[in-house]
């Protein structure tokens, strides 16, 4: 890499100096609400605001370069026949033959869009596992009663539900788009998790078809019903750490320091018959269970 090209990218703002190994582990702090409005269940109505619960602090970006100057590579909008163009010369076209369009305005999209509702509408009361784990759509926010006057209706909502172990399911809009909600007890919290269109879920009967002859014999389910068991243990998140973002910075943190970096060896899969995997399988959990320790004994209910 020539020098000026190594300036280039290490004068590049932050995106990997907000990972980890940068600046260090991310804030606690919830951050802006991402949303406020009313959370209504029948006639009760909550004042809310919304907070993400993921982070999205620790992505790594990258620029284009041309790879023989190291510069930023820039991008025009172009008229095969005029040249530049404007952005506000600019409008949509839906595509209904070969090299034919049809212009639709703004302001008839504006028209078609839901109304600007700053409520979360809920609808009715379901068990969560009536949801099909395919609706959820990857994104959840917690929701926090804005005000003091909130508290109380709040906590009386996410204990009712807590109690009756129910979730509920409404709409809300946001950013200008309709989506259905499933709101649910966490902690002293409730959350809502935004779901995809039920509409679009793919039905799974077609490929389990497939399967219809495939079950395996009796001394085969046992040893895997009892790799079930050995392999069943409290869930320890820190063992689930995504580390790609630590790589990827040890990577550039090398190449700017000009050091010579060397990716992780990968383990071997080991491909064994059904039966011996199974076997093995069972005799590995086994020792690491016995390894770990006896697990602590339950506690007896105190009878009333």
């Amino acid at each position: 890499m020539s020098r000026k090209r190594k300036r280039c990218l290490s004068n590049q703002p932050s995106a990997a100096e907000t990972s980890a190994g940068l600046a260090g582990p991310p804030s606690a702090l919830p951050g802006r609400a991402s949303w406020s409005g009313l959370l209504r269940l029948s006639l009760v109505v909550v004042p809310v605001k919304a907070y993400p619960a993921t982070s999205t602090t620790q992505t790594i970006s990258f620029n284009q370069l041309h790879a023989g100057c190291g510069q930023r590579i820039n991008y025009h909008k172009v008229c095969p026949v005029h040249g530049k163009v404007a952005s506000e010369a600019i409008v949509r076209g839906y595509p209904y033959a070969p090299d034919q369009y049809v212009v639709v305005e703004e302001a008839e999209l504006d028209q078609l869009r839901p109304p600007k509702d700053r409520g979360l509408v809920l609808e009715q009361c379901i068990e969560a596992s009536q949801i099909e784990p395919a609706l959820f759509a990857g994104r959840t926010l917690y929701l926090v009663p804005e005000g003091l006057p909130a508290r109380r209706p709040y906590l009386v909502l996410q204990e009712a539900l807590k109690r009756q172990k129910k979730a509920a399911l409404g709409r809300i809009t946001l950013s200008g788009h309709r989506h259905v909600a499933l709101v649910r007890p966490t902690g002293r919290l409730l959350s809502m998790h935004l779901l995809h269109d039920p509409a679009k879920l793919r039905a799974s009967a077609a490929l389990e078809t497939e399967l219809r002859d495939g079950a395996a014999n009796e001394q085969k389910q046992r040893l895997a019903s009892m790799l079930v068991d050995s392999a069943t243990a409290a869930i320890d998140w820190a063992r689930y750490r995504d580390d790609t973002a630590e790589k990827l910075v040890a990577l550039i943190e090398a190449k700017i320091a000009g050091r010579q970096w060397v990716a992780p060896a990968e383990e071997p899969v080991q491909v064994l018959q059904l039966l011996e995997a199974l076997k093995q399988s069972v005799a590995d959990c086994v020792q690491k269970t016995k390894a770990a320790g006896p697990k602590p004994p339950k506690r007896r209910r105190r009878s009333a």
